[in-house]
C-alpha cells in the first residue's frame, strides 16, 4: 500500500488549484479534503470568479481555521473569463514543482491522495502526469459508484477515454510549456489531456484518489450540447485523421469489463473503511451500490436523499 509509505527525499511542495463559481454548498467540503492530506507543505489556492452565494464567507472562516506554517490557503474572488482563465490565474500563483487541480465540486478521497501522488514523481522521475481512479459521489457526498481507468493511451483518449481530472497531478513545466489559460472549451480537462499528451509521460496510480460530484448545475450537464460538439471539434483536431476501427472498439469494451470488476475490488475495501475518506460520505445499502456499479447506471442523477451515515472527520 502506499498510503502511509514515507517519501525518501525532502518533501517538496505541492500547489492544488481550484477553480471556483457560486459553489457555496461544496466548497467547504473540498477545501477540508485538502486540509487533511497528510502530506505537507501544501499551498491550497482558490480561484473565486465573483461569488454571490456565502463562497467568500466561506474562504475568509476556513482561511483563519486552517492557518498553519505549512499549508496554506490563499484565495482571491474576482470576475474572470470562466474555469480556462481561473486555472491559468491559479497556476501562476503556484510555488509548487507539483501541482494538483481540484474542482470546487470534488474532494480528494482520502488522506493519502497528495502523498501517493508525490511518491510517483519521486519514484519515476521521466513521469509528467500521475492520475488515479475516482469515485463518483451524489449531491450529498452519497457513494454512488467507481470508475476505474486504463493506462493512458493517446489513441485511446481520442475514442473517448478521459482521465478523471480530480485525481491528476502534473509537473510545473507542463503548465509553463502548455497555459492552460488559452484554452476555450466547455471540456477543457479532455481538451487538455490531448494537449499535452502527445509529449508527455502519464502514469497511472492504481487506488482511489478522488471523488467527482455528480450534480445538475455541472457543466456537462448544463452546457451538454457545446460540451459535445465541441469535443467533435478537437479530437478532430488533435486526431490527424485517426479512424478507431472494429478491433479498437472491441479491445475497449474488453477494457471497460476488466475496469468494472477492479472498481468492485475497490468497493470492497471502501465500503469496510479500510480506506480511510477525507470528506463525509455515505452509502444507500451495499445492493444499490453493486447494482449501479454493475450495471454503470446512475438513473436521473438521484441525489440520493438526505445522509443517512455521517462518517466522522478528525481534522
Amino acid at each position: 500500500m502506499l498510503e502511509e509509505e514515507p517519501l525518501n527525499a525532502a518533501k517538496r511542495l505541492v500547489s492544488i488549484v481550484t477553480p471556483s463559481f457560486n459553489q457555496a454548498r461544496f466548497l467547504e467540503e473540498t477545501i477540508r479534503s485538502v486540509a487533511l492530506q497528510d502530506y505537507r507543505p501544501i499551498q491550497h489556492i482558490i480561484i473565486d470568479g465573483g461569488s454571490t452565494d456565502g463562497s467568500v464567507e466561506i474562504l475568509k472562516r476556513c482561511s483563519k481555521e486552517f492557518e498553519h506554517g505549512d499549508y496554506s490557503l490563499e484565495w482571491v474572488s474576482e470576475p474572470d473569463h470562466g474555469m480556462p482563465d481561473a486555472l491559468g490565474k491559479g497556476f501562476d500563483r503556484a510555488r509548487g514543482e507539483i501541482l494538483g487541480w481540484l474542482n470546487s465540486d470534488d474532494v480528494y478521497f482520502d488522506r493519502y491522495a497528495v502523498t501517493s501522488a508525490a511518491a510517483e514523481f519521486e519514484r519515476h522521475p521521466q513521469v509528467d502526469v500521475v492520475y488515479g481512479d475516482v469515485a463518483l459521489i451524489s449531491e450529498t457526498s452519497g457513494l454512488m459508484m467507481v470508475w476505474c481507468f486504463p493506462n493512458f493511451d493517446y489513441k485511446r483518449a481520442l475514442r473517448g477515454y478521459i482521465i478523471p481530472q480530480p485525481t491528476v497531478f502534473l509537473r510545473r513545466k507542463i503548465v509553463s510549456e502548455h497555459p492552460i489559460g488559452s484554452l476555450r472549451f466547455v471540456g477543457i480537462d479532455h481538451a487538455y489531456w490531448l494537449e499535452i499528451g502527445r509529449t508527455n509521460k502519464f502514469r497511472h496510480i492504481h487506488r482511489l484518489q478522488a471523488a467527482d460530484r455528480d450534480h445538475a448545475s455541472r457543466l456537462s450537464l448544463t452546457k451538454h450540447s457545446q460540451w459535445t460538439e465541441e469535443g467533435r471539434r478537437y479530437l478532430a483536431s488533435y486526431g490527424n485523421g485517426y479512424f478507431p476501427t472494429g478491433r479498437d472498439h472491441a479491445f475497449d469494451v474488453v477494457t471497460r469489463a476488466l475496469m468494472r470488476l477492479k472498481a468492485s475490488a475497490y468497493l470492497a475495501n471502501v465500503l469496510t473503511r479500510k480506506q480511510k475518506v477525507a470528506f463525509p460520505m455515505w452509502t444507500d445499502g451495499l445492493l444499490k451500490i453493486f447494482i449501479r456499479q454493475l450495471t454503470m447506471r446512475i438513473g436521473n442523477r438521484p441525489h440520493l436523499g438526505p445522509r443517512k451515515i455521517e462518517w466522522r472527520i478528525e481534522m
